[in-house]
């Protein structure tokens, strides 16, 4: 993001290259925080009060509250999308909030401070190429997996093996070897007339537009199995997709060795069938 754009931060416009943080940041310290990313469809947004609600669980589970209301939040965004002239684009919005209170692991600080910042959202939509990372994802058991936290180094480090093979995005599995997610995004595949996507039980974060894509699948009449699958089941497969807020339904062109169909009638489909669910609840 360049520097000349504003942020939000604690409710108040800044340029980016004025910002002032507070040297008391257990977010840049530990990790402590959370975050939200979610697109700006024209100022209009899909899901909120979704993605609102999984703040609020993110700050709670560090013991932290929600400083300010859902509303007065959005307020927030609108001003800051206004402000970088993105009110007619698709833009990517990220919210970030975390810990002030200094040094050591132990803190009984419940103070937060939060940013809040946009940017253009144009990513490409051509069939990613993807790897299997030596990385595994963090049990649930060790980091709640339900809210996005701010420390994402076990992303990072695989992502960074992602960039070394020349791929767009690396494959996690959990440390028992079954498929996860990947760095930044839920995965579905198809075999025959069936529809699979890893279960909660391994360790994924439980995407917004991932049930988004699990109720339409189920309204267009396609089975779809949620369970614990090893990689094979993956690599058996036609065609593999990958899903989240921004990217919404993006196509996988390859995993490791095995190419799959792009353009498959299933995805296509289901891209109408979410065009048509944003056509009808997008709001402002």
């Amino acid at each position: 993001m360049k520097n000349d754009h504003y942020i939000s931060l604690n409710g108040s416009l800044v340029k980016g290259s004025e910002a002032i943080v507070t040297p008391e940041n257990r977010g840049m310290m530990y990790g402590d925080g959370c975050f939200e990313t979610l697109k700006s469809y024209k100022s209009r947004f899909l899901k909120w009060e979704d993605h609102m609600d999984r703040l609020k669980g993110g700050l709670a589970y560090l013991d932290l509250g929600m400083p300010v209301k859902s509303d007065e939040l959005k307020k927030e965004v609108k001003n800051v999308i206004e402000a970088n002239h993105l009110v007619d684009d698709e833009a990517m919005v990220r919210i970030q909030f975390w810990r002030e209170g200094g040094r050591g692991y132990i803190s009984t600080s419940k103070t937060s401070s939060r940013m809040i910042q946009v940017s253009k959202y144009d990513r490409s939509t051509a069939p990613l190429d993807l790897m299997t990372a030596q990385t595994r994802c963090i049990p649930s058991e060790a980091l709640e997996r339900r809210y996005k936290l701010s420390n994402g180094l076990n992303y990072i480090k695989a992502a960074q093996e992602a960039n070394k093979s020349q791929k767009d995005d690396a494959v996690m599995l959990t440390v028992n070897g079954f498929v996860s997610e990947t760095t930044i995004s839920t995965l579905f595949w198809i075999k025959g007339d069936e529809v699979y996507t890893p279960s909660e039980n391994c360790d994924i974060l439980p995407g917004i537009t991932r049930g988004i894509i699990i109720d339409l699948l189920g309204k267009m009449g396609h089975p779809i199995k949620i369970g614990q699958f090893e990689p094979d089941s993956l690599y058996e497969a036609t065609a593999v997709f990958c899903t989240n807020s921004l990217i919404e339904i993006q196509e996988v062109h390859s995993i490791d060795e095995a190419i799959f169909k792009t353009g498959d009638p299933l995805i296509q489909e289901l891209k109408k069938a979410f065009q048509n669910y944003k056509d009808e609840h997008l709001k402002p």
